[in-house]
């Protein structure tokens, strides 16, 4: 909820309600993919821990078959990679910016809800992944469609980074599992980052 808002532009709550609902902050805003260097992070992270893993294990079964595949397993990555950030750049053309996301700071902790556009990218994403056979691609948009919304209690938090060049925060769980960014307006940023110090207090926090 921004400051002075009479109600929710997302759910029509009245700012007295919300608060009645142990909500502080609750705002949309459209969520950059290809221009968030917070997403082409977590792209290239979640990707190359998966070759890595392959490339242990070779490494493992094979040392010199390991040395062999090492090559070709970098040039498979380069190219996911390379394919993943098209992607992204479509999405955010097409969406004109990004999906838009709601999100929320409440007592409990942080959360996000994707809008209709990225409902509906993944659901069509699912139905074409389904029909072409492409099993990566339907296991990958299921994945999608379940991490549609998700929340992070205060206790789960193990780090909380805010990027001000784009006003996004990234929170991280102490599982290390199913990171999350808010993008935010400088205001809100800036009560994020306070909030979370206050209800965070064993998280590290800081700004780059």
């Amino acid at each position: 909820m921004l400051q002075g808002a009479l109600s929710c532009p997302a759910c029509g709550e009245t700012t007295e309600k919300l608060k009645e609902q142990g909500i502080d902050l609750y705002w949309g805003k459209k969520a950059p993919v290809i221009g968030s260097s917070i997403v082409v992070k977590q792209l290239t992270i979640a990707l190359g821990i998966g070759f890595l893993f392959v490339l242990f294990i070779l490494f493992i079964i094979s040392p010199t078959a390991a040395m062999a595949a090492a090559p070709i397993i970098v040039a498979v990555f380069l190219f996911m990679l390379v394919m993943g950030l098209i992607i992204a750049a479509a999405i955010q053309f097409f969406t004109r910016g990004g999906p838009y996301m709601e999100y929320a700071v409440t007592r409990k902790g942080v959360g996000y809800r994707a809008g209709d556009e990225l409902k509906a990218l993944n659901t069509l994403t699912l139905f074409g992944s389904a029909i072409g056979g492409s099993l990566s691609g339907t296991g990958g948009s299921l994945i999608n469609s379940a991490r549609q919304m998700d929340f992070m209690e205060w206790g789960e938090i193990r780090s909380v980074t805010g990027y001000r060049r784009d006003n996004s925060i990234l929170f991280y769980r102490k599982a290390l599992v199913n990171p999350f960014a808010f993008f935010c307006t400088q205001e809100i940023f800036e009560k994020v980052l306070a909030l979370s110090r206050e209800r965070a207090p064993h998280a590290t926090v800081r700004v780059n």
